[in-house]
């Protein structure tokens, strides 16, 4: 049983399975009574015509929010990240360079009925170079996404996800620190020498 266990564990670590950290408030339970938050990332490549190595990637991050089908849901703001590495830095120069490609907050408006609701976040475009040798000539790859959800009007935190393990365990022994991670702007350094 045991080995079946941490097969399963490092499974879902190499798979990059996401960690969610979903804690609402005492004072906040009546407002969003059986929270449930699910955010999601498509991507899409597509070769560039005319070359072997380059791609395109079109990123579609979403999230499912849902509640007590016979309640009502207080509103919300739900914060997305797009994590992007640099593929010339990775394969040229063997450094790991990691950026905010996209960072995005919506609004989520209350409810009469917490029913299972789908909201989309902007999609957005990279082009990177595929080849994983000294050849790569650059470009950005979807990596990780970093996800809260804070309630509108007190803007206390009540859902965090991630898909990045580093950052993961940082925020489960550290939890005061994801309002920062959500706080970075598109273009950021997204540095995972996490202190």
């Amino acid at each position: 049983m045991k080995r079946v266990s941490l097969f399963l564990m490092a499974a879902l670590l190499l798979t990059g399975a996401a960690s969610a950290q979903t804690n609402v408030p005492a004072a906040l339970q009546k407002k969003f009574p059986s929270l449930r938050v699910q955010p999601k990332v498509a991507t899409k490549r597509d070769p560039v015509q005319g070359s072997f190595y380059m791609q395109k990637m079109t990123i579609t991050p979403s999230v499912i929010v849902e509640g007590a089908a016979t309640q009502p849901q207080g509103a919300m703001e739900a914060t997305m990240l797009i994590i992007a590495m640099d593929t010339g830095a990775k394969y040229r120069e063997r450094r790991e360079i990691y950026k905010v490609h996209a960072a995005e907050t919506i609004q989520i408006a209350a409810v009469d009925k917490a029913i299972k609701r789908e909201l989309e976040f902007r999609p957005s475009k990279t082009q990177f170079d595929s080849y994983r040798d000294t050849s790569n000539v650059g470009g950005a790859v979807y990596k990780w996404y970093v996800f809260g959800l804070r309630d509108a009007e007190t803007k206390q935190l009540l859902h965090f996800e991630t898909n990045c393990v580093p950052l993961q365990k940082h925020t489960a022994s550290n939890p005061d620190g994801r309002s920062k991670f959500l706080a970075l702007a598109t273009g950021s350094l997204f540095d995972t020498e996490f202190k």
